[in-house]
């Protein structure tokens, strides 16, 4: 399970270029792609989209599906 959140470079959360965000994705993964921490998949979100399991991890729309699925 994927528990950590995305890094910025330097530590610092800024706009990049294409061309920086290329470079930073190649070296550091998942880079600046949100990963579903129950599956491991990107989750097609950003920060400003994001679904959360309980534990307040970003998660894919599939899982939280299953979630609401489990609680109804």
């Amino acid at each position: 399970m994927h528990m950590s959140n995305n890094e910025w470079p330097g530590g610092i959360r800024r706009a990049m270029t294409q061309k920086e965000h290329a470079r930073w994705n190649a070296t550091h993964y998942p880079g600046t792609r949100q990963i579903c921490s129950d599956c491991d998949e990107p989750t097609g979100r950003c920060e400003d989209d994001s679904l959360y399991n309980e534990p307040g991890y970003p998660i894919c729309e599939e899982c939280h599906n299953k979630i609401l699925d489990k609680n109804k």
